[in-house]
């Protein structure tokens, strides 16, 4: 059969990275080949010594190998037009409430270009029918609005909640960065949900599996450790040990952390944040003592470390014209699995079967000829 190589495709091509493993099991037999070949005893008269002899069968098994691994893709020759389709994806938007996203430095307050970002990403078509979303703020302690679901509108009405507060009274949530404890939080949440949706309960024995399809976008200025004083060194110590773990937990798991900073390298002074609250009604007067000295600005240094850790990437924000979109996609796009299927009334024919019986034929080969 004449293999027509322009219109060969896989249903299902993220299984093509097997590959890797018949090319490790290749190199492995070339190595094992020059070792016996440096080993063998010196030519005697009458003795006989093949190149390959018995290695015949081991290189064969790469080859074997190979072929299961495209059969194993289900290609498929088609004649005509296909359609190359992405599946769902999963998004964790973490977004940071601490006190310093309510600057302005941006033009705009950095609270307000997360909820921008992440409303766009869902009115832009960058979120689609049928991917499943959730939504975590965090600052001093974490606070989950939503959990992974696909209901868009739900989705959209809980960044409409996103922005700076009425009134700094009465809310310790926007003093302080429990940027450790939301990473924890955050496997916390998707691990109840799919032992729920696995076996419809709790249970000690249950483990969570990697899911390719599976990210967690955070949206922060990235200065966590900046305002904590001289008595929490040890808090803070501790803090950063915590987030190393959760990190190495995010990576083992394959969820990568991609980071949006958000704000200026300037930076802007914590006071300013109360030039938009009425002083007693709204805001404590103790405050402007106590942030008088304090500056916050754009840290991507922590926010590239987060993306580095989990295998993610960075982008920043420096004014509120920026526009995060083309990153959100591309991040997002990275892990939806690509189908091929092909427009209806064209003539598809699987080759899986072939594949297999070339494989059987060469592993037959490499079981019958060893000696020559």
């Amino acid at each position: 059969m004449f293999l027509d190589w322009q219109n060969l495709y896989f249903s299902e091509p993220e299984k093509l990275q097997l590959l890797y493993v018949a090319a490790a099991l290749f190199f492995t037999s070339v190595i094992v080949l020059l070792v016996k070949l440096y080993l063998r005893p010196k030519r005697t008269h009458g003795s006989k010594y093949p190149f390959l002899g018995t290695m015949k069968f081991w290189f064969s098994l790469p080859v074997v190998l190979s072929l299961c691994i495209l059969a194993y893709a289900w290609p498929f020759l088609i004649k005509g037009r296909v359609v190359f389709s992405r599946g769902n994806a999963e998004v964790i938007f973490i977004v940071d409430y601490s006190a310093s996203m309510f600057l302005k430095d941006t033009g705009w307050a950095r609270i307000d270009i997360a909820a921008k970002e992440i409303m766009r990403s869902l009115s832009g078509g960058i979120i689609k029918e049928g991917d499943r979303a959730s939504i975590l703020i965090f600052g001093k302690m974490v606070s989950p609005t939503l959990f992974l679901t696909k209901d868009l509108g739900i989705l959209a009405t809980e960044i409409d909640k996103i922005g700076r507060p009425n009134t700094l009274l009465n809310n310790d949530l926007f003093w302080g960065t429990a940027i450790a404890t939301t990473f924890k939080r955050a496997q916390e949440i998707m691990d109840r949900q799919d032992m729920f949706a696995e076996i419809r309960k709790e249970s000690e024995n249950w483990h969570p599996k990697p899911k390719q399809n599976r990210l967690i976008i955070i949206l922060s200025d990235g200065d966590f450790f900046n305002h904590y004083n001289e008595d929490e060194r040890e808090f803070v110590a501790l803090e950063k040990k915590n987030l190393i773990a959760e990190l190495q937990g995010l990576k083992k798991r394959n969820i990568p952390v991609y980071s949006i900073g958000i704000g200026t390298r300037s930076g802007g002074r914590l006071t300013d944040i109360l030039k938009d609250y009425k002083k007693v009604t709204e805001y404590d007067p103790a405050l402007l003592e106590e942030l008088k000295d304090q500056v916050s600005r754009l840290n991507m240094a922590n926010l590239n470390y987060l993306a580095s850790v989990t295998g993610g990437k960075s982008f920043a924000i420096e004014n509120f014209r920026s526009d995060a979109g083309v990153f959100i996609k591309t991040s997002i796009d990275r892990h939806r699995s690509v189908s091929v299927e092909p427009v209806s009334g064209n003539d598809k024919e699987d080759l899986w079967q072939y594949f297999l019986l070339v494989a059987l034929a060469v592993f037959i080969t490499g079981m019958g000829i060893t000696k020559f």
